[in-house]
């Protein structure tokens, strides 16, 4: 039974998160050789995704080794800077705006106008959140991502709403 088991099974999960942000030498099938930081690795597909950078850590390259393909990897440097780790992390993190509380009541006032508009019924919730058709609710700062849905259909309808709101910044 165990010849037929899928690696997912058998392969160790701690020591392939154990390899995250450790720079290595990834050898695949077709005798390449990929450098670079491993950001992560998936453990079902064990395929990993390296970032390398160029000169001044101006510009990266990220990687994905599919796991199928990889026949041997090295650890080149066990030990990473804090600049280099925060500088991979960073690629992956959406970049954090912080809007002031007359900026989020601009921000409210216009969606709710809009809505209006559009004669779709909503209510503004005590936690300044907008319930919208009874079934989406639309968190502060009121974009696309920030919106809660169950109902794939009505979650369609409001971020299509929101994207052709003039001076929408939904979408950033």
């Amino acid at each position: 039974m165990s010849e037929n088991m899928h690696t997912v099974f058998t392969n160790d999960p701690v020591k392939l998160h154990s390899m995250i942000h450790k720079n290595v030498s990834i050898t695949t099938k077709d005798s390449n050789t990929h450098i670079g930081w491993v950001y992560t690795v998936d453990p079902v597909s064990e395929s990993f995704i390296l970032v390398s950078f160029g000169k001044g850590n101006t510009e990266a390259l990220v990687t994905l080794v599919p796991g199928y393909n990889v026949t041997d990897i090295s650890i080149l440097d066990s030990t990473i800077s804090t600049d280099t780790a925060d500088a991979i992390d960073s690629l992956f993190r959406k970049k954090q705006v912080d809007y002031s509380e007359a900026e989020l009541s601009t921000r409210r006032e216009a969606l709710s106008v809009w809505l209006s508009g559009n004669r779709v019924p909503f209510t503004v919730r005590p936690d300044m959140s907008i319930e919208v058709l009874q079934a989406a609710v639309i968190h502060p700062p009121y974009v696309t991502e920030s919106i809660d849905c169950l109902n794939e259909v009505v979650l369609d309808k409001v971020i299509k709403l929101l994207q052709q709101m003039p001076g929408s910044t939904s979408n950033s």
